[in-house]
């Protein structure tokens, strides 16, 4: 269904969108416009490719490393179409595939992002989420700036709702994420909304997680945390938040986000829309109408977030390895280098639904496989070096681990693909 249905609307979507830029941008030159009916024709012979079940090619160079990545794994997969072969490797083939139509053409087409009017879309069509965000972002920093959060208790609250807005910030159902205020978070009231959202994570290492965060201040390590992002707008927003708490407490003294190089999976993360954020807020450029308050503490979020990037306790990078099919699990042996970084890292938290699948091999397991089992490689130490794995995921896809017996039999049969169920799965492959 979803290489028959599903992939050829996002290929029309983006074929629609390239009709859209040539007849709007009145300047292009002639070769860029020949260029972007190429472009055009392919995309149609991708879609005739995976209506027919044609084989799967060696994808053309386009000068970047990870080609001869799809080149060596297609050499080990039998007779390999689109489909019949792991549903996750094609998924990541045609995405690859559709940045080479692009990459390969003039320099206007090279740097078109053909989901960007998808990804702003999303973002303004969270408008009410968003502003109730950065108004309990700035609350949650002046509470912090005013040793307001000082007890243990409130601490953990705080964190926990750091945790769960960035877990939920992905969610099919935002009524999910309670956005508690500071008054809130302390109150019975408070916890009973939180344990409420909680009942919906099937797998949750929170607890586990505190225990390891809220020791980094006298622990004598690093502070550098990672995050591979996952989705552009609320959600980059959400993650933004998080990072802001974890400067904010002194828990991080830098926190490095990982997204893509090249537009991929539709919504995922590039660093124009990073960009495209903060400077949206900054400006004021997001939405129109915006009475003078909201205006300025979006311009505060904004400013703080550039802030963070100039002074360098947050950083965006895009290494090659995030737009393979590799599973993470093959990181250490294809990515020392990357590999070697995470190593050093006091957390690495991976974001949402595909870097769930790419974590656990997008296998068929049990859903109670331990979450450690199902990391494979990526739990083990090598060379005596290990990482910590941390996945906000809200579950919309089958492959999901970590539950007890009791708990799977509570749930709904369909319950992996609704985004009502998450985890918050933790491994520490240091120990």
């Amino acid at each position: 269904m979803t290489v028959r249905e599903r992939w050829p609307k996002i290929v029309l979507s983006a074929k629609e969108d390239v009709e859209a830029a040539i007849s709007q941008h009145k300047d292009l030159s002639q070769q860029d416009v020949e260029a972007g009916h190429k472009i055009c024709s392919s995309l149609d012979g991708l879609n005739a490719s995976m209506a027919k079940n044609a084989p799967l090619d060696p994808l053309p160079e386009d000068g970047a490393s990870d080609i001869q990545a799809y080149i060596a794994e297609l050499e080990t997969l039998p007779n390999p179409t689109w489909h019949n072969v792991p549903w996750l490797f094609s998924e990541c083939y045609m995405y690859r595939i559709i940045h080479i139509f692009f990459a390969t053409s003039t320099p206007f087409w090279q740097s078109f992002d053909v989901f960007t009017k998808s990804k702003i879309q999303s973002l303004e069509g969270s408008k009410t989420g968003v502003l109730e965000l950065v108004k309990r972002f700035h609350s949650m920093r002046k509470a912090i700036a005013h040793n307001e959060v000082s007890d243990e208790e409130t601490q953990k609250a705080v964190f926990e709702e750091m945790v769960q807005i960035c877990l939920w910030g992905n969610a099919t159902d935002l009524s999910l994420l309670t956005m508690l205020s500071m008054e809130e978070l302390t109150s019975r009231q408070g916890k009973a909304n939180r344990d409420s959202s909680k009942a919906n994570i099937v797998d949750d290492d929170t607890e586990e997680v505190w225990k390891l965060v809220s020791g980094l201040k006298t622990s004598g390590t690093s502070g550098i945390i990672h995050m591979v992002l996952d989705n552009a707008g609320f959600e980059l927003l959400t993650d933004l938040v998080l990072v802001g708490y974890l400067v904010e407490t002194g828990y991080a003294s830098k926190v490095i986000l990982h997204g893509k190089r090249m537009p991929w999976f539709v919504s995922d993360v590039t660093e124009k829309d990073l960009k495209d954020l903060t400077q949206g807020f900054i400006n004021g450029t997001v939405w129109d109408n915006l009475d003078s308050t909201d205006t300025a503490e979006l311009k505060e979020a904004g400013t703080y977030w550039e802030s963070l990037l100039s002074s360098g306790k947050l950083e965006y990078k895009a290494e090659s390895f995030w737009t393979t099919a590799h599973s993470f699990g093959r990181m250490a042996d294809v990515e020392p280098e990357l590999w070697s970084e995470f190593s050093k890292a006091d957390l690495i938290i991976y974001k949402g639904d595909l870097n769930y699948r790419k974590l656990v091999y997008d296998g068929c397991w049990p859903h109670t496989t331990p979450f450690g089992k199902a990391l494979g490689p990526l739990a083990e130490k090598h060379g005596g070096k290990g990482t910590r794995t941390l996945s906000l995921r809200t579950s919309k896809a089958d492959v999901c681990v970590g539950l007890m017996a009791e708990r799977e039999k509570s749930l709904e049969s369909n319950w992996t693909r609704t985004g009502r169920y998450a985890v918050v799965s933790y491994w520490d492959g240091k120990a």
